[in-house]
């Protein structure tokens, strides 16, 4: 019973949709219907602009960081991992939002973070370098995804819940991120520029 609280209320606390909130309350949109249809941080930036866009990007953080400290909480084996999950997941898949929101980037770099900080540093830091020289968020984003698993898998070296569940979010973020993979290999992928001239 304990399990399914911890993922319902981290499901909750992930499925507060900040850009999509932010669009309709300061733009009257639906930031859906624009750039990417993507409701993330990154679409935030190009869609609302940049400060919008670091508000989105904040309280996505905020929302992997709450989730994860309140399952401290819980008695639960593994439970920061449970609750990374279901904040991704209520991230991906809002109920209110027809299961149709963003890709889980930064809501699982925040939950990182509130796991392990000095992983979470060193990830923001990378992808940080990495779209500052490539100039592509996805690619950031993918490689995240993957040293998560990897870093996980490399902490425990054996296969538990906690290796299983970040395999999970990995392989849901890539998933997410099939059509900008598409667009990498054909080398028509938007690029983000960190510092604008």
């Amino acid at each position: 019973m304990k399990v399914v609280i911890l993922f319902l209320l981290s499901y909750l606390i992930g499925s507060v949709s900040n850009s999509y909130i932010l669009g309709k309350v300061f733009k009257m949109k639906d930031i859906r219907d624009y750039g990417s249809n993507n409701a993330g941080a990154t679409n935030a930036f190009r869609v609302l602009g940049a400060k919008l866009g670091i508000i989105t990007l904040l309280l996505d953080l905020f929302k992997g960081v709450l989730a994860v400290y309140i399952a401290r909480y819980f008695e639960v084996d593994y439970a920061q991992y449970i609750a990374l999950l279901g904040a991704v997941l209520g991230h991906d898949f809002p109920f209110y939002l027809n299961f149709n929101a963003g890709k889980g980037v930064s809501t699982t770099v925040g939950g990182i973070l509130a796991i392990d900080y000095k992983l979470g540093a060193a990830i923001v830091v990378s992808m940080f370098v990495i779209v500052l020289i490539t100039k592509y968020v996805s690619l950031a984003s993918l490689l995240m995804f993957i040293g998560f698993f990897v870093c996980t898998w490399l902490k425990f070296k054996e296969i538990n819940l906690a290796v299983i569940l970040s395999f999970t979010i990995a392989a849901l973020g890539i998933i997410r991120h099939t059509k900008n993979i598409h667009r990498l290999a054909k080398g028509e992928e938007n690029k983000f520029y960190i510092f604008k001239k």
